[in-house]
């Protein structure tokens, strides 16, 4: 099977109930918006993960591959973890397996007292991850997209801002839609 046929059907698994079916169903919508002629179609998916409040992101992306297999984006509310980096820091917004094509968001660490803002998060976060699984790497240049807003992989010095500042100065300032660079790299190799 080709890569472009391999991800071009993303499996969503909802973790535990981190958001609502429709919510689900909102996301995928709003993924396929985003990654236009990559992505075409989806399975919506359910797993029942062990009853924790932290789980190794490396691990979860392992056991989603054994259980479902291909293109994924698992959504947690369970704190992810990634002991693998040597850093203050060990907890992760979001991850990607580099040895498959699983990617793991959680909604932890990213919520709000409004709900629409916590599910923006969510989805920015979750457009991050996908964009590794295609193969994009991270910008530290504050790289704008169409909209104005910054490019999904704009990637942040969290050791200088801190959780909550990252969230609100880096998650919150990017945008839906993929600056030029990573629209030009997904329509080559994907």
């Amino acid at each position: 099977m080709s890569r472009r046929r391999s991800l071009s059907t993303l499996k969503l698994v909802r973790i535990g109930e981190p958001l609502s079916r429709l919510e689900l169903e909102s996301m995928a919508s709003r993924i396929r918006e985003a990654f236009r002629d990559v992505v075409r179609r989806f399975q919506l998916l359910e797993y029942q993960p062990p009853g924790v409040e932290q789980i190794e992101a490396g691990l979860l992306t392992q056991a989603l591959e054994q259980d479902f297999g291909g293109h994924i984006l698992g959504i947690t509310d369970a704190d992810l973890l990634d002991r693998s980096v040597p850093d203050f820091f060990n907890f992760v917004f979001g991850c990607k397996d580099n040895r498959n094509h699983v990617a793991v968001v959680s909604t932890h660490r990213i919520q709000s007292r409004d709900p629409s803002r916590s599910l923006a998060r969510l989805l920015k976060v979750s457009l991050h991850e996908l964009g590794h699984n295609f193969g994009l790497v991270h910008h530290y240049s504050y790289e704008p997209a169409v909209d104005g807003r910054y490019c999904p992989m704009t990637k942040g010095d969290f050791n200088r801002h801190g959780e909550r500042s990252y969230v609100r100065s880096v998650i919150d300032a990017r945008g839906y839609h993929f600056c030029d660079s990573c629209r030009r790299f997904l329509r080559l190799t994907n």
